[in-house]
């Protein structure tokens, strides 16, 4: 699906859209890389939503402008989404953690260091705690 937007400049995407992608970055689906220019991401900030993020800013080089509004959404239950992931037999404490990100090529690093400044200001410590993430 993601294939048909890799030429639109302006994308928004919501928080269970954001789970999704985070799921098919742990079961290792093919990602496209992005021409998108303007990525707004209208989400809440919890553990499953990270690794989709984190993919889509790495697959989006072409970036200028990134807005983050965090909203309240529903989202997939985390009961759920880890049941899914005890069927793959994967461990739960380690697959909310983005993996394998290299942004060496993208971004000005002007926008990731905000952007990463934010995540760090605005991640509570009891989220961090409950899926065993450290801050550093």
């Amino acid at each position: 699906m993601l294939e048909k937007l890799h030429n639109v400049e302006n994308l928004t995407f919501g928080a269970t859209f954001l789970q999704m992608l985070s799921l098919a970055e742990i079961c290792d689906i093919p990602f496209p890389m992005l021409k998108v220019e303007v990525l707004i991401l209208e989400t809440m900030i919890v553990p499953s939503v990270i690794p989709g993020i984190a993919k889509l800013l790495q697959n989006s080089p072409g970036v200028k402008m990134l807005k983050l509004d965090i909203v309240n959404s529903n989202i997939v239950p985390d009961a759920d989404l880890n049941y899914y992931l005890d069927l793959k037999e994967l461990d739960q404490n380690q697959c909310w953690k983005p993996k394998d990100l290299d942004f060496s090529t993208s971004f000005q690093p002007k926008l990731m260091t905000s952007f990463m400044e934010f995540l760090l200001e605005n991640t509570r410590e009891d989220n961090i705690s409950q899926y065993n993430w450290q801050l550093s």
